[in-house]
């Protein structure tokens, strides 16, 4: 799915990835579940990209629905991968960046699935810090966003007012909100990493889980 020239969703991937296909080589955002290499290699061909014209993988944090597919993605095209130091050493490992504690129904639910969410380990990945730049989408700015997990990053591209905000942000009811508690490591962060991200005023948000938010200034918390 085209969001704007040179950047798409990549479709059927649980823990959303996007390709933008301008500036120095194609960038990727999130990696989506463990097998979603599949169709995100599909989606770059059917783009007219080989698989090694894919440069880089930023990653917003090291959940499994965000990452499972990075491993397989790098044997496949050799493109180097991007992360937080905190999720960088959650990847190494394979494990998440936090503890996910859950009680009840939700333990079980968590029980269930976890095994479509395990990572193969990936170490050796680039260190991401805030305010580091990147060459795409007229320039990608690194946005440190925890709460969620320890490590979260954010990517914003003012040129292009769109903000890519992994699972910083949730949104529900035609609003952007704060992330859902249950997996959040820390909410008083998670609340004042969604305020940071509204005073940038995108124009688009780009969610790890849900719509592509348009005319998104509006659209956040007061």
């Amino acid at each position: 799915m085209e969001i704007i020239p040179n950047l798409h969703r990549v479709p059927g991937v649980i823990g959303a990835a996007y390709l933008i296909t301008d500036g120095d080589g194609v960038t990727l955002i999130d990696a989506g579940m463990r097998g979603s290499h599949r169709r995100i290699l599909g989606t770059l061909r059917r783009l007219g990209y080989p698989p090694g014209a894919l440069r880089r993988i930023l990653i917003t944090h090291a959940d499994g629905d965000h990452v499972g597919a990075a491993a397989a993605l790098l044997a496949a095209t050799g493109a180097a991968v991007y992360a937080s130091a905190a999720e960088a050493a959650a990847l190494a490992t394979g494990q998440p960046s936090r503890d996910i504690i859950l009680h009840g129904g939700w333990r079980l639910l968590y029980s269930l699935v976890r095994p479509l969410l395990s990572v193969p380990p990936l170490a050796g990945a680039h260190i991401l810090r805030e305010g580091d730049h990147l060459p795409a989408l007229g320039g990608l700015v690194v946005i440190a966003t925890p709460g969620h997990t320890p490590g979260h990053l954010s990517f914003y591209a003012p040129t292009a007012g769109v903000l890519f905000a992994g699972d910083s942000i949730a949104f529900r009811n035609g609003r952007v909100r704060r992330p859902f508690t249950l997996a959040t490591w820390n909410n008083d962060l998670a609340l004042a990493s969604l305020h940071r991200q509204a005073a940038l005023r995108p124009t688009i948000v780009c969610l790890g889980h849900g719509p592509v938010v348009r005319n998104a200034a509006d659209k956040f918390p007061l």
